[in-house]
């Protein structure tokens, strides 16, 4: 390094500082910054330097600070903590298709344990570790089911909850022009094993389709019929969020719940569109009208027949066109203890 005296330059951590007296402004009585040089030309009483070069051995790590080998250091009321962890952790999965596929997605994802009364935290970071050491296996429901119970041993929890949330591409046909294209559905899978080693799985999907007015079909054709006067029926983006969870000893893909989607409203929205399909989309909306009401039966019809199905909820929300409000419906299986038609976060659903 050259000698101060032979650069204008200092170096200060990572910044480059002029070596130039300071100008002699407002006297502040001779007190000092604690990050700074300040105007009196006070060296900050903190020095912060990083140094790129230290390496930590492990006699070195061993002696860091741990807060979860702390006592006495729990605030607020000394009680357990149901659910702790991280959520919106982000990193590129390989996901199985029901065709033996490896589709490599971004997937989010949320894990939780329980804390114990007298325990200060979680290592957060194991959650993430967990993944990393399975990055490179294809994922299935099955595999969260491994993963959550990992997590639990690692973390020395009585209860573990993961869920990885996707979007998932789909390759679809449109409705009679031949031409195709990619349809996204938003898509997750959950596991968690409860205290007494129990363990459940989900899936949920976010199905986006149309819905038009039965009412507003009848008012529409009764103009025409009584008045002449053309009227078009209203319709909307609608949107089925289906929870399901999966019967053990069984095996329930993404794509199975699309598909039973598909089978119960019919009017999925369309990706690719000529006027032969446009004129379709019409056609079937006419023939599968339907009010909110309708959807959440149609979609409980298909999810019963399941056996794979052990409980379902059902949301739907028609975003009305009609109306500056939406029109909204909940069903649930009605299993003791299961799933209740309890969901209200319904702007959560909007398209």
């Amino acid at each position: 390094m050259l000698a101060e005296k032979e650069s204008p330059l200092l170096s200060y951590d990572n910044k480059q500082i002029l070596d130039l007296p300071l100008p002699k402004l407002d006297k502040n009585g001779g007190k000092k910054a604690y990050l700074f040089r300040n105007t009196d030309g006070a060296e900050p009483i903190i020095s912060r330097y990083y140094d790129h070069h230290f390496q930590p051995d492990d006699a070195y790590k061993a002696s860091l600070p741990d807060m979860t080998e702390t006592v006495d250091s729990v605030e607020g009321a000394n009680v357990a903590i149901q659910q702790v962890g991280i959520s919106g952790f982000k990193l590129p999965l390989k996901f199985a298709t029901p065709r033996g596929e490896a589709l490599t997605l971004e997937a989010r994802v949320t894990g939780t344990v329980s804390l114990q009364a007298d325990l200060k935290g979680i290592n957060m970071s194991r959650i993430i570790r967990t993944f990393y050491s399975r990055k490179e296996e294809v994922f299935s429901l099955d595999t969260l089911a491994q993963v959550v119970q990992d997590y639990r041993r690692d973390l020395d929890s009585l209860s573990a909850r993961v869920k990885v949330a996707f979007s998932y591409p789909m390759l679809v046909s449109a409705l009679r022009s031949g031409l195709e294209g990619y349809q996204y559905y938003s898509g997750s899978y959950e596991a968690l094993v409860e205290e007494n080693g129990t363990i459940r799985r989900f899936v949920e999907l976010d199905f986006v389709y149309s819905s038009a007015c039965p009412c507003s079909a009848e008012l529409a054709e009764h103009a025409r019929d009584n008045r002449g006067a053309y009227a078009i029926p209203h319709s909307q983006r609608s949107k089925a969020r289906i929870k399901v969870e999966v019967a053990p000893d069984t095996s329930l893909h993404l794509e199975d719940l699309i598909q039973h989607a598909r089978e119960a409203l019919k009017t999925e929205t369309q990706v690719m569109v000529k006027r032969e399909d446009e004129q379709a989309f019409a056609e079937l909306n006419g023939a599968y009208v339907k009010f909110v009401e309708d959807a959440a039966r149609l979609v409980y019809e298909q999810l019963i027949a399941d056996p794979r199905i052990l409980d379902f909820q059902v949301a739907c929300s028609h975003q009305e066109s009609l109306h500056s409000h939406d029109a909204v419906s909940v069903i649930a299986r009605g299993v003791p203890g299961g799933f209740r038609a309890d969901f209200n976060d319904f702007s959560t659903l909007l398209c």
